[in-house]
């Protein structure tokens, strides 16, 4: 049987410090990350674009 489970994360403050390092992580661990950011997009852009680099 295969496993059809998608594991989603939903990180606050996802584009910078230990937020992004966690999203990094996740993305790497299979997960979908959704990244929340208060007031920054283009840096929010840069975090997404670097999870899908890495083919999050």
């Amino acid at each position: 049987m295969t496993d059809t489970h998608t594991r989603v994360a939903l990180v606050t403050g996802g584009t910078g410090g230990i937020g992004l390092a966690v999203t990094n992580r996740l993305a790497q661990d299979g997960y979908a990350v959704a990244v929340h950011y208060a007031g920054n997009k283009a840096k929010a852009d840069e975090a997404v674009a670097a999870i899908e680099a890495q083919g999050g």
